[in-house]
């Protein structure tokens, strides 16, 4: 049975009302996920290379044979967290001594995400070890350097690039989204679930639905397609444990269902390099369906 998207997404909310506050969309908070299906944390300004936030999901952990592993099949993942290191990243969980990785030289490991293979690099026997003794079971770490090209899907971003990230350089979500899927599901969630890296606010439920360009800042960004979410958004994010109610896939199959796909946050790429901030304006420069492939 094919169902429309709910949403209030016809106006924008950033037009001031007579005697009311500031209504300018905003950034409200920034995330950063060093490695693929990691914990995250927040930053205050987010850097963009040609193939997304800087830092954000290059570094995997993979197969033997370099098939990526998530959340979908190792809950344990979202357990990990990471840091920023000057020469690497840092990681860190439950009943491991935390581990400092530095940046491995070279290239010469090809690892799949999704149907995509990119050159990646072996970060090391040390690396491989910790994160084979969380698991239980054999498994690598990968790097992905600024010399590999990964590029996005020609159907919905032509011409981009991306990181180990499933599809594009970063995700949108609006905080009144959320807010208004916390309220259809009646019991408290988080929106670390999604994963996103930007959310902005305030604006009415679902105005990402329509947006297919915006300008954040100084910079410029496109809307290229419609996120369809997975089971790992009933993962809590910082025990890896399923929500017992399997929310909010439940909530949101009962208003954000197309064909069997559910929908929330706006998958976007951007034009060149640059930053944002927390607290930067949020200016929609084009509105129009969005695909959802």
């Amino acid at each position: 049975m094919t169902r429309h998207l709910e949403n209030d997404a016809g106006a924008s909310s950033s037009r001031p009302r007579k005697g009311s506050a500031d209504t300018t969309i905003r950034v409200r908070r920034l995330r950063l996920y060093p490695l693929k299906g990691g914990r995250g944390f927040d930053v205050d300004q987010m850097a963009f290379d040609s193939a997304g936030p800087v830092h954000d999901r290059r570094w995997m952990a993979v197969h033997p044979d370099g098939h990526f592993i998530t959340q979908r099949e190792e809950p344990r993942l979202a357990t990990i967290g990471a840091r920023i290191l000057p020469d690497g990243v840092g990681l860190s969980a439950p009943g491991l001594d935390p581990i400092s990785v530095k940046v491995p030289p070279g290239s010469g490991f090809p690892v799949q995400v999704w149907t995509s293979t990119v050159d990646a690099a072996p970060a090391g026997p040390d690396a491989d070890a910790w994160i084979t003794e969380l698991f239980g079971y054999p498994a690598r770490l990968a790097h992905l350097p600024q010399s590999s090209v990964r590029p996005t899907n020609p159907a919905f971003a032509p011409g981009g690039r991306v990181t180990f990230a499933d599809g594009y350089p970063a995700l949108v979500i609006t905080a009144a989204s959320f807010a208004e899927l916390e309220r259809r599901a009646d019991t408290p969630l988080e929106i670390e679930r999604f994963r996103p890296n930007i959310i902005v606010g305030p604006t009415r439920p679902h105005a990402e639905d329509r947006w297919r360009g915006m300008s954040i800042g100084a910079m410029d960004f496109r809307g290229v397609k419609l996120c369809a979410r997975c089971k790992v958004t009933t993962l809590d994010q910082a025990t890896g444990e399923r929500h017992p109610g399997n929310e909010p896939l439940k909530t949101l199959a009962r208003y954000r269902n197309i064909e069997g796909k559910l929908f929330f946050g706006l998958n976007v790429t951007h034009a060149g390099e640059g930053s944002i901030s927390v607290g930067d304006p949020v200016t929609v420069t084009e509105r129009g369906s969005v695909p959802i492939g």
